[in-house]
């Protein structure tokens, strides 16, 4: 079993009387690929700038790779990369002397550096760019830079805030094959995302935070498992004549836990799967109402989310 990288116990941050992170107990364990996952306001972004010191937890404590969160801040920048959501290193220089003025930040010599940038731009596949003018790159050549500059200096832990966000599909592909490929190599990452389908490709492990609590917390089959036990019927109707008596009777039927209709998709909610196809399917045509499809469909990591966080829209 590996180690914890990181501990966390009893955290709290206010803003005068708003609480952001409300008692978080929390543990990562070192190579592990831990996602956050949160509507806006959830928590998240507050958790991430406490654990990367950019601001004090209000009370509680916890200890990053080893080092004292309220005691050890320097130590803590030393082992910790950060990706931030928005290109943030300095748009007149080229993606080399970026990471040559990042590499000088942490005292390392010109060699290590040249070495470093050298590998690392090869890895981002930005090293026939490395004389280039960073502001002149594409939305997604910012985001590798920013990769790049994050772990010229070899860090332990990466803390990478929604990395993908806004870019297109190739670029999102290959942030996320960079992550796989650091963390194969022995790096711990906590990754911060909206996007569920990213999440269950490359995270370990998931985070669900709503409120400043963490509120799910396991890998995404064992949050599928926890919170949406059942199974799940889909009926795509062409008709709603009678519709409210059919839910009636279908919810009097044994096994079946709820029964929803949203727009003209039937959701039967079942305990056990039995014959509940067939009896389904009876039910409608003995009521004459007319239906396009009708299927199993698994419940995925979004179904989790909306579960755990309701459909409320968030500022």
């Amino acid at each position: 079993m590996a180690d914890n990288i990181i501990e966390i116990n009893n955290l709290v941050k206010k803003f005068g009387n708003f609480t952001a992170v409300n008692n978080m107990n929390l543990t990562v364990k070192e190579g592990e690929i831990l996602g956050f996952l949160g509507p806006n306001g959830a928590g998240k972004t507050t958790t991430i700038s406490m654990l990367t010191t950019l601001i004090k937890p209000t009370s509680g404590d916890a200890k990053i790779a080893g080092y004292d969160l309220l005691e050890e801040g320097e130590e803590i920048r030393s082992v910790i990369g950060v990706v931030p959501q928005s290109f943030s290193l300095f748009p007149e220089l080229t993606a080399e002397e970026n990471l040559t003025y990042i590499g000088r930040l942490y005292g390392l010599d010109e060699l290590t550096i040249k070495e470093r940038s050298d590998s690392i731009l090869k890895r981002v596949a930005l090293y026939e760019h490395r004389n280039r003018i960073a502001g002149i790159f594409s939305g997604g050549m910012k985001q590798r830079l920013s990769v790049a500059a994050s772990i010229i200096f070899n860090p332990r832990i990466l803390f990478m805030d929604e990395p993908t966000t806004g870019l297109d599909p190739q670029s999102r592909i290959a942030i996320r094959e960079i992550t796989k490929d650091l963390n194969k190599h022995g790096m711990t990452i906590i990754y911060t995302t909206h996007d569920m389908e990213e999440a269950e490709k490359i995270c370990d492990r998931i985070i669900i935070m709503d409120g400043g609590k963490v509120i799910g917390n396991g890998t995404s089959e064992q949050l599928k498992h926890k919170y949406m036990s059942g199974y799940l019927l889909e009926v795509k109707l062409k008709t709603k004549i009678h519709i409210h008596e059919l839910i009636n009777e279908i919810k009097k039927i044994s096994h079946v836990l709820k029964v929803n209709l949203e727009n003209d998709i039937l959701s039967i909610t079942l305990k056990e799967k039995d014959d509940m196809f067939c009896r389904i399917n009876k039910l409608l045509q003995s009521r004459r109402i007319l239906f396009e499809d009708m299927k199993y469909n698994d419940p995925n990591l979004e179904d989790v989310f909306i579960s755990l966080t309701r459909k409320d829209l968030r500022d």
